[in-house]
């Protein structure tokens, strides 16, 4: 991809999808300390090419605009028009017809036992039933961060669930579709107490169900930050000579120093079992990718609330029964003011500030 105009670009970024709308539309979200406008999804008619929204639409945002999970194509075609990017994860990619290893195949036969998969239909009874599978469901990031996925069942996502003989389901997941012939996962959720093997099942049949409609391609999502043992294998083929390749670098660090708090290690994990093709993504940004834009979409997402919470439930409690002025002065990472505060005997060998929670979001 050279990143000309006249290269007529079909993929969206991941969770914008392709619905029958007559006219784009787009989910902004109001970023702390900076102010393009972040747009996590959107619904964009069939005909429109991703170079017309950004003619259309995107140019004309008086602040500028941050896009996530933005392929090779669009990156090269954004940083042509001025953009600014930088790598922020992978995504895992099976090629359909998936046959899987043998080890795989084995836990989605295990969890066919179970039920049949099927694709449901929309709806308020199929919503509710949703509603009441993510209330069951296991802690996992994509329930604890916003932003990241299509959170909504509606007319712009599929949905396919394993469900037993006496009506119940056990696991859902959702789908978009970003591109003609390309699939992207959405939600995924599993029965607090399901069987060993209930999602494999889910995306053995899915793959299946996709493969006989003619797609091409299905996306397992993304992950990030991908092992630090991993990025220059993924990335380093790609480099742009103007991507942000230090700050990507120093971002990636720092998320696999804060990975106490966000498994993405055990999501790549996973998913890496499926062995899918794993291809770099990138954040896009207008007029600029500044540290500011990036630190107000890790609180956007929640990301500093969720590091927080984790905090509290691994440190001495001693810690947080500081009055919280006190703990808000130490925003400085001053080590000194923090030890001076604990108890001896319940000191930590390091100290850190409190993060703040996350702000409200735009609707």
């Amino acid at each position: 991809m050279n990143g000309s105009q006249t290269d007529l670009l079909s993929k969206l970024p991941l969770s914008w999808a392709r619905t029958d709308t007559a006219e784009p539309a787009f989910n902004q979200v109001r970023l702390p300390y900076s102010t393009p406008a972040w747009i996590p999804t959107a619904e964009i008619p069939p005909h429109y090419s991703f170079n017309r929204v950004f003619r259309d639409y995107l140019s004309r945002l008086p602040h500028g605009f941050v896009l996530q999970s933005c392929s090779l194509a669009v990156r090269d075609y954004l940083i042509a028009q001025g953009c600014q990017a930088a790598a922020m994860g992978a995504e895992a990619v099976l090629d359909l017809p998936w046959t899987g290893k043998r080890s795989v195949r084995a836990l989605a036969r295990r969890g066919r036992r179970h039920g049949i998969v099927r694709e449901i239909e929309h709806g308020p009874r199929s919503q509710r039933r949703l509603a009441r599978l993510a209330e069951s469901a296991p802690s996992r990031q994509g329930v604890q961060l916003r932003h990241t996925e299509r959170a909504e069942f509606d007319e712009s996502t599929r949905c396919f669930v394993l469900e037993t003989p006496d009506d119940k389901w056990l696991g859902a997941i959702t789908l978009s579709m970003p591109a003609p012939h390309y699939a992207h996962t959405e939600r995924w959720l599993r029965q607090a107490h399901a069987p060993v093997g209930v999602m494999e099942a889910i995306i053995s049949g899915m793959a299946e169900t996709l493969a006989s409609e003619g797609t091409q391609q299905l996306s397992l999502g993304t992950v990030t930050p991908v092992p630090v043992e991993a990025f220059d294998r993924i990335f380093k083929p790609h480099r742009h000579p103007e991507e942000l390749w230090l700050r990507s670098r120093l971002a990636f660090r720092l998320g696999s120093a804060l990975r106490f708090a966000y498994n993405a290690q055990g999501l790549w994990r996973f998913k890496n079992k499926f062995s899918p093709r794993w291809e770099p993504l990138y954040l896009c940004a207008s007029p600029a990718l500044s540290w500011a834009t990036i630190a107000g979409l890790v609180q956007a997402t929640g990301y500093f609330g969720l590091v927080r919470e984790k905090l509290e439930s691994l440190w001495p409690q001693a810690i947080f029964d500081i009055p919280r002025p006190a703990i808000g002065s130490l925003r400085g990472w001053g080590r000194k003011s923090v030890e001076n505060q604990i108890s001896p005997l319940h000191r930590p060998s390091w100290a850190c500030p409190a993060f703040p929670r996350t702000t409200s979001r735009d609707q």
